[in-house]
């Protein structure tokens, strides 16, 4: 499955290479079974040059890929690769995965951005959504076909997320929940490598404050982000707020971040922080009454620096967007994925 980042770097690579002229094709893993490196739905980009965008795997089977992905280029047909029991096993041993796996390798064309003007507005949108692709059978000649179909309002993420990429022949279906929209509450150093930080997971968002001028000594905001001047109690005319929306306030002004709080709460966000000391966290426990309400904001992993604390912050949104509870992974029992 891919996320919503890899979803943006796969598109800005094809739309690179579509507007080049240059070959390029797309490996995407079909069907899984058992303990393999990636699960269905991912996808990787290889040009003509061997460079990839969104690696599938280590080792031998990613050469291998690459390998066949090149002779796709060549031949300009679908082909499919299987790693199991009967051929490709031991590049799967080499990592260390003891499942199998199908690869579908399509060469790339160059009317892939009229599919993409349709993915950047779902990627864009606050709504979940789910992409079809046909893949031609195995020995016939043909292309790939995709379709984006918007799933409605009436659709919550928490459905969309449940439902796992799948493949019914040779048509790959996969459900994705809406993107991540962050809202910073605070123009600062702290907020910038937050957003910096988010949209390098394909999340978008804005940076919000009510003085213009902290907000223009910010310089540039991320792609798909925004500086937007406001104040809490006209936050949801200025922003688009929804149920994927996620709200940490960081002014450093503990009755502004109290009513930042509070208006993303009545926003419907789904996870709502705040950076702070214990007796801090206390006061916004009492003003904010909210189950999502997450002060201090962040996960215990140690972070001191303004980038570890982006990534312990970052990591407790993406856990509560998954309904995970950010333990270690040596200490679960069950799929990882």
């Amino acid at each position: 499955m891919k996320s919503h980042g890899e979803l943006t770097d796969l598109a800005a690579a094809w739309r690179d290479v579509a507007a080049k002229g240059t070959p390029a094709a797309l490996a995407t893993i079909l069907h899984t079974s058992g303990s393999t490196f990636r699960r269905v739905g991912a996808a990787m980009l290889v040009r003509a040059d061997r460079s990839v965008v969104n690696p599938l795997a280590g080792g031998c089977p990613q050469q291998d890929i690459v390998d066949k992905s090149l002779s796709v280029m060549e031949t300009g047909r679908v082909a499919y690769v299987a790693y199991n029991a009967e051929q490709g096993l031991d590049m799967l041993m080499d990592i260390g995965c003891g499942g199998e796996l199908e690869v579908a390798i399509e060469p790339l064309d160059h009317r892939g951005p009229s599919f993409l003007d349709v993915l950047d507005h779902a990627l864009g949108s606050s709504q979940p959504f789910r992409i079809t692709t046909d893949f031609p059978p195995p020995g016939h000649v043909g292309g790939v076909t995709r379709a984006v179909h918007m799933l409605g309002a009436g659709a919550t993420a928490r459905d969309a997320a449940a439902s796992e990429p799948h493949t019914d022949g040779t048509r790959l279906v996969e459900t994705f929940d809406a993107p991540v929209s962050l809202v910073v509450a605070g123009a600062s150093h702290e907020g910038r490598e937050l957003a910096t930080l988010a949209a390098r997971l394909g999340w978008r968002g804005a940076i919000v404050d009510t003085s213009i001028d902290r907000l223009s000594q910010l310089g540039p905001t991320p792609p798909g982000w925004s500086a937007v001047e406001t104040h809490p109690g006209r936050l949801a005319q200025a922003v688009r707020l929804h149920r994927a929306t996620a709200m940490l306030a960081m002014t450093h002004d503990l009755a502004l971040d109290i009513a930042w709080l509070e208006a993303g709460a009545a926003a419907g966000a789904f996870y709502l922080g705040a950076l702070g000391s214990q007796q801090r966290a206390r006061a916004i426990r009492h003003a904010v009454a909210s189950t999502v309400l997450h002060v201090p904001a962040g996960l215990d992993i140690g972070s001191n620096t303004t980038r570890e604390i982006a990534l312990s912050i970052v990591a407790e949104i993406m856990a509560a967007r998954h309904a995970r509870d950010g333990r270690a992974l040596s200490q679960t029992g069950g799929p990882i994925h």
